[in-house]
């Protein structure tokens, strides 16, 4: 059995759900609410100590890392396949990966938490629970954000070096789309799925992004993209993934 704890469609989670619908894979899908800290509760850190969405539950074997969750979707159930057979192109599809973990996320993240947490953050001071819920954050990184984001926010630096990343992964599938329709040639591989996501929400933020006459190549490929059925059930709101998450209180 297949089990998905996501948080409907947050950008890590739409990668684990798009691999799992282009898969046409039947999974129990569990919602995990992040304005409720249900990701920081005892019984979702039994599967997933570092507290993050998505996490991939396979016969009882919990899989975490949703680049990776999405390696192990297409070895144990390979058709169709999303992995080039090719070795240089398996090679090229790992390093879109990690530039969606690494710089993706990372700049993702800046305009994301300042937009959708800040409100929490000042209910949580409000109420004095602060201190105690940030306490559970099993990440440093996190707990550092989560009391930056209450207290001064983000810096211009911050926001300025997230746009700048944002800039370089358009500009890396620019060129890569010279050699094909896919970000490693001809075939739908991994690697557009785990950069879509981002590619979306970076264009959120900055439409501009995407104007044809500065991207022409990632505003098609984009296209291209969002044609495709599995992504169109993915990146729609659903009674899985909708617009709004649940209103919701973390327990202190």
């Amino acid at each position: 059995m297949l089990e998905l704890y996501h948080s409907g469609r947050t950008t890590c989670s739409r990668k684990a759900r798009l691999c799992l619908a282009e898969k046409n894979l039947d999974y129990v899908s569990h919602y995990v609410n992040l304005g409720a800290f249900e990701h920081h509760r005892p019984d979702y850190l039994k599967l997933n100590p570092n507290g993050v969405v998505p996490t991939l539950v396979h016969d009882g074997t919990a899989i975490t890392e949703s680049t990776f969750i999405n390696e192990y979707i297409d070895e144990v159930f390979p058709d169709p396949p999303l992995r080039p057979s090719d070795p240089v192109l398996k090679a090229r599809m790992r390093v879109w990966g990690k530039l969606a973990d690494e710089n993706g996320l990372s700049a993702v993240r800046v305009p994301t938490w300042s937009r959708t947490k800040k409100a929490g953050m000042e209910a949580l001071k409000a109420k004095g629970d602060f201190e105690a819920v940030i306490a559970r954050i099993p990440l440093k990184d996190h707990r550092d954000k989560y009391r930056l984001i209450a207290g001064e926010g983000f810096s211009e630096a911050d926001f300025a070096d997230a746009y700048a990343k944002m800039d370089d992964i358009y500009a890396k599938t620019e060129k890569a789309l010279a050699d094909g329709p896919w970000l490693v040639g001809e075939q739908f591989t991994l690697a557009d799925i785990n950069m879509l996501p981002f590619v979306v929400q970076f264009a959120a933020y900055r439409p501009e992004l995407l104007d044809p006459a500065d991207h022409p190549r990632t505003k098609d490929w984009h296209d291209r993209c969002m044609a495709r059925p599995a992504v169109i059930k993915t990146y729609s709101p659903s009674e899985e993934a909708p617009e709004r998450p649940p209103q919701s209180q973390p327990a202190a």
